[in-house]
């Protein structure tokens, strides 16, 4: 009987993780074409089954210990140790799903780096432009309204001539 509720908070565990990683696919598609209201949802979403699969990892971290008492195994066992356990034992399925979210959490961990990376240097590159549009409007306070110097810019508010 614990087994099956292993089994099932594993399936669980590797649902919610499909779902994340279908959401970072989608990011990074949202990112790269800069929809901002678009990312801003999936950020949303995002928070939410980070917050499921929080609460779900309790459940499994129990369902796991429960099995590993039963087995006489360490209180601390992973699920690694108890699928190989049932493996060497002919029950291969709790093996094959922990490979299947082995790999799932691996690609969830690609793509969010690569997210990560896009956002990092989006970011660095709009910081950039920013900086350039300050310095250019900064700098026009300098010339008169002809574009010519003036020797003592006038202060106060910063004035953009159409020229500029």
């Amino acid at each position: 009987m614990e087994l099956k509720a292993l089994f099932e908070a594993v399936s669980v565990q590797a649902a919610l993780l499909e779902q994340l990683l279908e959401l970072l696919e989608r990011e990074v598609s949202e990112l790269s074409n800069v929809k901002i209201d678009a990312i801003t949802r999936t950020n949303l979403e995002k928070e939410e089954l980070i917050g499921k699969i929080s609460r779900h990892s309790s459940v499994l971290q129990r369902e796991i210990a429960e099995v590993a008492a039963v087995k006489g195994l360490p209180s601390n066992a992973s699920l690694g140790v108890i699928a190989k356990h049932f493996a060497q034992k002919g029950q291969k399925q709790l093996h094959e799903k922990q490979n299947s979210l082995k790999k799932t959490a691996n690609k969830v961990k690609r793509a969010a780096t690569m997210n990560r990376e896009i956002a990092e240097r989006f970011s660095s590159m709009i910081s950039t432009s920013l900086n350039l549009i300050t310095r250019l409007l900064n700098q026009s306070n300098v010339y008169g309204a002809k574009g010519g110097f003036q020797r003592c810019p006038p202060t106060g508010a910063v004035m953009i001539n159409r020229e500029a």
